[in-house]
């Protein structure tokens, strides 16, 4: 069955229908078009397309193998070398049509790796859930089902990396590329070759068969071959170790006999378990462990630390700091008004990069970017946002600001976070430092106007329309770019996302890892929706689809239940979040949970366990490259007294 359609946006999918250098019929359907950029994308420059080389920022990175075992990292930097090609893949775990292929490119890999003497080299972008390795491993046996062998040898490719930050991906395959997708490098690491495979466009791995998975075989031997040979041809065969040049139209004459067809049967149903984790804490009663099986029935099993192990941990230390206030009844503190007019202010933070959005001159009135910090708090009763331009000095002023869909966007809005991560070395055109997400505690009600469906979750903007002008990060309203500088202005979102309907807290995660440092941590009160309180959840935006699009097609949210977060009995709350960039901890005010807490999370200590789209069945897209799943065993310190405000 071909897919045809997974969501709908009007005229956003039109694209989809233009048939592109080597796409198959199934590549000319939703999401499966091969142009590079893509249509839609052309100005960004964040592509890498055929004739574009690879950065040296980009080729020096360093990526974790998790298959071949113990290999370490991989730079692709070290595959500049003459004569040399490398291939990559963007695939995901999962039984999804692409598994097909993947199968199919770690046979490939071996069999041409092994016939250049090894100089040509497979990477592998892993990501989606589970365990890196045991999946690589799964390919390995699909191939040698597809007829590949390599006899007593031990596999050597192809280098798979676990990208669960999607760095490998988000600096090759840039979103919205499809998947399952490869891109052939020569020597120089320019790109030779970038196209989708055959079983892109096919819902499930029952879906893309055996014939169609087939053509990738001849695609990318062709493609590989031509430009290992060409660099062949300006060489002795004297500099080469075992070159032998193969003719491009090389095939495997084996046919691929029917692979796990039925859908109960291994390896997507393993029954056999890891071992068990480390215990979660280092001291007390240390906690708990679990393991893990590739099984959607009991996936994961936890347990108490053992007493052995526990007899040997430290008491927990408490931690305390001390009181702050008045010491006594008759001290007070000095209160000043600094702007007034807000409508119910839930949150506030202060732009990193003061008169980046609003210039010298924004709807009629002039501005000092250079005078004094900018103050942005959130209004959760005419959901906007005012802007306190140089504040303490004698050119502040106020202004507000909200979005022209703000029924949807910024609906009771009751949090912000920036992204202040200046110095992140990211690429230029990837980088969302100055973008804002917003928190909206409401369940995508449209104010009154329809029923709650719970499709709500964090808004995010760029902040950024004076370096960036003509692109949109404000409208008028009419739709338009904000140019002129009398009109009235709106924001227009770079993305959004659905998963935590009446949020009431978020922080950004200043983390390194990712392309875009799109990351942010939300409050979410609804959980499961079974009354036992809220969650934690994880957003990365990955690549934010920019103003005007609807794509959410490329992302990646992550539930933690066992991180339960409670609000008070206000109607009009706020949570407030804040990551320790040091310590990797997320400090959350836990209003409802015994009165009133801070509970802190170990955000780097949660494990993959299951797949989300089966428990909580509304989420923002259906396509493989959107991850929705559960993390467990995550590491919580609960040492902390409440800190909270209650803002009518």
């Amino acid at each position: 069955m071909r897919l045809l359609s997974v969501i709908s946006f009007g005229s956003l999918w039109a694209w989809s229908l233009i048939s592109a250098p080597h796409a198959t019929d199934g590549q000319t359907h939703v999401g499966c078009d091969a142009t590079c950029p893509p249509i839609g994308y052309e100005y960004d420059t964040s592509h890498l397309c055929p004739g574009f080389t690879v950065d040296d920022i980009s080729a020096s990175k360093t990526y974790d193998v998790c298959y071949p075992q113990n290999y370490g990292t991989v730079s692709l930097s070290s595959f500049r070398k003459k004569g040399h090609v490398t291939v990559l893949s963007n695939v995901y775990t999962g039984c999804e049509a692409g598994r097909r292929e993947a199968g199919l490119f770690a046979g490939l890999a071996q069999r041409i790796h092994e016939e250049t003497g090894g100089n040509v080299v497979f990477v592998s972008s892993l990501k989606g859930g589970g365990d890196c390795s045991a999946w690589a491993e799964i390919y390995e046996n699909d191939a040698v089902k597809m007829g590949f062998s390599i006899g007593e040898s031990a596999w050597t490719m192809p280098l798979t990396v676990s990208d669960n930050s999607f760095e490998l991906r988000d600096h090759f395959f840039t979103p919205p590329y499809p998947h399952p997708s490869y891109m052939i490098l020569n020597e120089n690491l320019e790109v030779t070759y970038k196209s989708v495979g055959p079983c892109c466009g096919y819902i499930s791995y029952y879906d893309c068969t055996d014939d169609i998975a087939l053509e990738l075989e001849s695609i990318l031997t062709k493609n590989i071959y031509e430009v290992y040979n060409k660099q062949l041809e300006t060489f002795t065969t004297s500099t080469w170790a075992a070159t032998t040049p193969v003719a491009a139209d090389t095939t495997t004459t084996a046919t691929i006999e029917g692979i796990n067809e039925s859908p109960f049967s291994l390896p997507c149903q393993s029954t056999t378990y890891s071992d068990w984790s480390e215990c979660s804490l280092t001291c007390g009663n240390g906690g708990t462990q679990f393991r893990f099986r590739l099984n959607s029935v009991d996936p994961i099993e936890t347990r108490p630390c053992p007493a052995e192990i526990v007899d040997t941990l430290p008491p927990c230390s408490q931690q305390c700091v001390p009181e702050f206030g008045p010491s006594t009844s008759t001290e007070s503190f000095d209160l000043s008004v600094v702007a007034s007019g807000l409508d119910s202010p839930r949150d506030l933070a202060f732009h990193p990069t003061p008169g980046i959005h609003l210039g010298n001159y924004s709807e009629g009135r002039t501005f000092h970017p250079t005078k004094g910090e900018e103050l942005w708090v959130v209004n959760g009763n005419n959901h906007s946002i005012s802007i306190v331009a140089s504040l303490g000095t004698e050119y502040q002023t106020t202004i507000s600001r909200r979005d022209r869909g703000y029924y949807h966007y910024m609906n009771n809005v009751t949090a912000l976070a920036f992204n202040e991560v200046k110095s992140s070395n990211r690429l230029e055109a990837q980088d969302t430092f100055n973008f804002f997400a917003v928190c909206n505690d409401n369940l995508n009600d449209y104010i009154g106007a329809k029923e709650p469906n719970f499709f709500m979750g964090p808004t995010l903007y760029d902040t950024d329309v004076v370096n960036k002008r003509g692109k949109m990060n404000t409208v008028n309203r009419h739709g338009a770019d904000c140019s002129d500088p009398a009109d009235q202005c709106f924001f227009l979102h770079a993305d959004m996302l659905h998963e935590s309907p009446a949020c009431v807290g978020i922080a950004h995660d200043p983390e390194l890892l990712t392309a875009y440092g799109a990351v942010y941590w939300a409050f979410d009160t609804t959980g499961d929706r079974s009354g036992n309180g809220g969650q934690l959840v994880r957003f990365d935006f990955s690549q934010p689809h920019g103003p005007g699009s609807m794509d959410h097609s490329i992302a990646s949210v992550r539930r933690y239940p066992d991180i339960k977060l409670y609000r008070d009995d206000f109607s009009h709350s706020h949570a407030g979040m804040i990551v320790h960039p040091g310590k990797r901890i997320l400090f959350i005010s836990n209003p409802g949970k015994n009165g009133g807490e801070v509970t802190a999370v170990r955000i780097d200590t949660g494990r993959y366990s299951r797949t989300a789209r089966e428990e909580y069945p509304i989420f923002s897209n259906r396509l493989p490259s959107f991850e929705y799943s559960i993390y467990e065993c995550t590491e919580e310190v609960t040492m902390f007294f409440m800190i909270c405000f209650f803002l009518p």
